[in-house]
């Protein structure tokens, strides 16, 4: 089976790294040929590197042509010419997207396609593309129009990666139940424990508590930072660790400094390995307002660190098991927050219960377990007169 993945660009992201994941355990499988379009290559193009060698990869612009393209953009509202300088690229750019993705699928006989995002979704011309497509859905869709619910007609499958989610698309867009199908995002255990275990001899907290997560609005570092300022004053010695980079960082920083917390609540910045951090702490902390299926708090599951997050609407409950692998709190309600993480920093054997029930549950995120539902749905939809969920 030969199959074609699209992706916008290979930047340090969460749906990156689980695109990586995926390319690494479909690379086993020898009756398989894999290969890669990127839209764009960038300076940052940290996991281009981690793609296995038996799949070929190709850019449709390079470095400089995205250097220059985010320099426009950037520049767009300085003067008339630049802004339309810049509408005139992304006009030929989406001509020449539109037909140069054709031709790669015509010219090398794809049985499927995968689209692994939305970035795609302006340029496959799917009336010329005699071929079962997929796309992924890493978040719930809000407000979709008319063009994007054409759009996702067009799919013989859209994958959403949570049961609430998938429930959360059908209502939302009132797409048939059937055309959706859950697939979890692939945890690789034995490698999270063992990049655990590399020595850092930065960590030189003892005792303290941990969030990663790109530093956005979304994510609610504010108000995590606000319950951990009452923590503090409740008598808590943990420092809290936030790894992560982003464009709330200079707010988060004057935050802390106002709070006085700077020696006791570190923004650490990003990091390539997270991981002997999120071992070596006792809780982890999620506030966001809304997420897929945070691909974190699995991380930090398998390393048996109980979590405590706000119960957004994807992902959480799914993930801790109605709150049986840590706590799921009311989204908005700080001060649930804070009584439950008092609550599991004085109670150990809470804490030995939950790690307990963790072992057995992430089982379910397996990559063996991803591994077999994504490869039989793909036989499905490339066996000839199956019902391809149209």
């Amino acid at each position: 089976m030969k199959i074609l993945f699209l992706h916008k660009w290979l930047v340090v992201g969460g749906i990156e790294r689980i695109l990586i994941n995926y390319l690494s355990i479909l690379s086993q499988e020898e009756n398989l040929k894999i290969d890669v379009l990127i839209d764009y290559n960038t300076k940052d193009n940290v996991f281009g590197k981690e793609i296995p060698k038996e799949i070929n990869i190709t850019y449709l612009f390079d470095v400089d042509y995205f250097e220059y393209k985010t320099t426009l953009y950037r520049e767009r509202n300085n003067s008339l010419i630049k802004k339309i300088n810049y509408k005139y690229l992304n006009i030929k750019e989406k001509i020449f997207k539109r037909k140069k993705l054709t031709n790669i699928i015509k010219n090398n006989n794809y049985d499927i396609i995968i689209n692994f995002s939305d970035h795609f979704d302006p340029y496959i011309e799917f009336s010329k593309i005699n071929k079962p497509i997929i796309r992924w859905q890493h978040s719930a869709i809000h407000h979709i129009d008319k063009k994007q619910l054409k759009i996702l007609n067009q799919y013989q499958k859209i994958i959403s990666i949570c049961d609430d989610m998938k429930k959360a698309i059908v209502k939302d867009t009132n797409l048939p139940e059937h055309k959706i199908f859950t697939i979890y995002n692939p945890i690789n255990i034995e490698k999270i424990r063992e990049l655990s275990n590399t020595h850092n001899n930065e960590i030189q907290e003892k005792e303290y508590l941990i969030q990663v997560a790109r530093l956005d609005k979304i994510k609610r570092h504010q108000d995590l930072i606000y319950i951990y300022s009452e923590l503090v004053r409740k008598g808590i010695y943990h420092k809290l660790l936030i790894i992560g980079d982003g464009p709330e960082r200079e707010n988060l920083e004057q935050l802390i400094i106002k709070l006085n917390l700077q020696y006791k609540c570190l923004l650490l910045g990003e990091l390539s390995n997270p991981y002997p951090y999120m071992r070596n702490a006792d809780l982890f902390l999620h506030t966001s307002e809304r997420e897929g299926l945070p691909t974190v708090l699995l991380e930090s599951l398998v390393l048996g660190v109980p979590v405590i997050s706000m119960d957004c609407p994807t992902g959480p409950r799914e993930i801790l098991d109605n709150g049986k692998c840590g706590a799921l709190i009311e989204m908005g309600n700080t001060q649930k927050f804070i009584d439950e993480v008092l609550t599991y920093l004085n109670t150990p054997k809470r804490a030995i219960e939950c790690k307990q029930h963790i072992n057995q549950h992430i089982l379910s995120f397996s990559e063996t377990e991803t591994k077999n539902k994504l490869i039989t749905l793909l036989i499905e939809l490339t066996t000839p007169g199956a019902n391809n969920g149209n």
